[in-house]
């Protein structure tokens, strides 16, 4: 079976892998897309609740795991957000902004999966479903041979954007190209689920399922930081989530694997600073000489919240302000502007939206190329990229699908080659 010159194989249908066929397909490549489950594009089309957040306005190479920045500053500075939402147009697919997030303006992710299949499709993209890659092996005169399903196959070019471990079930994800990359001699780095919950064991925290509250949150590694946030954190029995959490769960994943205990602290008044949190606590103060303490402090926070207060520090329903300790009065002040949530574990990649680590960034160049075998190319969740959540790792999979089957194609770049591929 000869090597086909020209030829550009693909395995992998998300958004890595359709955006780098439609590239290839667009300049002039005889393009074959294999994908071993039934569906294209699943995985996107359940992103973002069903509706795809596809990039953020406000992007920049600090939104990525720290082994990422370069790469990413090296991506955005080629094909930012602007050249993404052409790219996405020129499929058919309108945007608009919400706040900083970018979706389709149909609200549907769906629909962002069959433009593009429809726009590789029309582009002589010959697409394979229901075949997983199995064997990947270089040729003596140059390309590879594969073995896919039960069909051998061969190509001058192979990119692999099969993408991570994150949804096992509903993606059928199992990071098979993690082995196959270590078998051509690859580093991996340690992977781990990411913008995933977190798992707590405190009797203390609310019973109730799904108890919200617009919160800081700081999270340390013995006395180092490791994460701050912002926004809405979710409290349900023995989970600690909301998407402050989720963007910090990629850290905490890697402190606690290096065996490191890790403790969220909440700040659960995080608009009260100086001047207004003294009034605040005076005028606690005040209504408790004449309520009870666990009422009042509902007054100012989510009751639920308040209750886990009270237990943790022994306040009891009908205690005033005047009948608990100056201990337990500071403490209470403590528990208000860092309530402290002991974290033991992550969810697992069943709950996960990505994968932290994967293949090693230096065993490629900024085309997603693999530089001890030159035709190879990788691009999306199988590197060790992760970003944060609002459309950062859906940005990363398109945009280094794009490179990458620029490359492919025409051995060039996107400032070459870019124009071509945005204005079909």
């Amino acid at each position: 079976m000869g090597v086909r010159p020209g030829s550009v194989l693909i395995f992998g249908a998300g958004p890595a892998g359709l955006a780098a066929a439609i590239a290839s397909s667009r300049l002039g490549a005889d393009v074959i897309v294999v994908e071993k489950t039934e569906t294209v594009g699943r995985k996107l089309s359940m992103t973002g609740n069903g509706r795809a957040n596809l990039t953020n306005r406000n992007l920049t190479p600090e939104d990525y795991n720290p082994a990422a920045r370069e790469r990413m500053r090296e991506h955005l500075s080629v094909c930012g957000v602007g050249e993404l939402t052409s790219f996405l147009a020129s499929v058919g697919v309108f945007t608009r902004a919400e706040g900083d997030g970018i979706y389709p303006t149909s609200g549907q992710a769906v629909c962002v999966t069959e433009a593009l299949e429809d726009a590789a499709l029309r582009a002589g993209v010959k697409i394979r479903t229901g075949a997983q890659l199995k064997r990947i092996r270089p040729a003596d005169n140059g390309g590879f041979y594969c073995r896919a399903g039960d069909a051998d196959l061969s190509a001058a070019k192979v990119i692999l954007a099969t993408g991570g471990l994150s949804g096992p079930r509903t993606c059928h994800a199992s990071g098979d190209a993690y082995y196959l990359c270590e078998q051509l001699g690859m580093k991996l780095t340690p992977r781990h689920p990411a913008l995933v919950p977190l798992l707590t064991e405190d009797e203390t925290l609310p019973a109730d399922s799904g108890v919200r509250a617009l919160a800081r949150v700081q999270f340390a590694a013995g006395d180092r930081v490791i994460a701050r946030e912002s926004g809405e954190i979710q409290f349900s029995p023995g989970t600690f989530s909301g998407i402050p959490v989720l963007q910090a769960s990629g850290r905490v994943a890697e402190a606690m694997a290096q065996g490191e205990d890790v403790t969220a602290r909440v700040d659960l008044l995080p608009d009260f600073e100086g001047a207004d949190w003294t009034r605040a606590m005076g005028l606690f103060s005040a209504q408790a000489e004449k309520r009870p303490v666990l009422s009042c402090l509902k007054g100012m926070i989510n009751g639920a919240l308040a209750e886990s207060i009270g237990k943790r520090l022994g306040i009891g329903g009908d205690d005033r302000i005047g009948s608990i300790t100056k201990a337990q009065r500071e403490a209470l002040e403590e528990q208000i502007r860092a309530f402290p949530v002991r974290i033991r574990g992550i969810g697992d990649y069943t709950r996960a939206q990505a994968t932290a680590g994967g293949i090693d960034l230096a065993e490629t160049d900024r085309y997603g190329r693999v530089k001890r075998l030159p035709g190879l190319y990788l691009a999306g969740e199988l590197l060790d990229v992760d970003g944060r959540c609002g459309g950062y790792n859906l940005h990363w999979a398109f945009t280094s699908g794009l490179l990458a089957g620029i490359h492919a194609a025409t051995g060039g770049d996107f400032n070459t080659f870019g124009e071509r591929v945005l204005a079909w």
